[in-house]
């Protein structure tokens, strides 16, 4: 399908349920995002560059660092509640040990 095709169902779709945003706007919607998500879910998928950018139809592997941006992001955002959680056992552990472990208390 076109973006353009998709992009009129989505919009019918939004317009038909009256789907609103937190203001009460209904929904913006660009297909682009698509775009952007199925970048996203390349890298993750752990692909070269080059297929990527072939993928998605960029001419140079540049452009891929912007999806393995968002990726790392994701990553980071999602996984933020264990990491801290194994760190606080690790702390927990530590209490009671010598100096040369002090830094790692530190570096936190």
């Amino acid at each position: 399908m076109q973006y353009m095709a998709i992009k009129t169902k989505v919009m019918s779709m939004i317009q038909e349920k009256q789907l609103k945003d937190d203001h009460g706007e209904l929904f913006g919607f660009g297909t682009h995002m698509f775009r952007h998500y199925y970048g996203v879910k390349l890298t993750e998928m752990h692909l070269d560059d080059w297929t990527i950018a072939r993928l998605l139809g960029h001419k140079r592997l540049n452009n891929v660092q912007h999806y393995r941006k968002m990726s790392n992001q994701r990553m980071a955002d999602e996984t933020r509640e264990v990491r801290q959680m194994m760190s606080d056992i690790i702390y927990m552990s530590l209490a009671g040990w010598g100096e040369e472990y002090e830094q790692i208390r530190q570096d936190d």
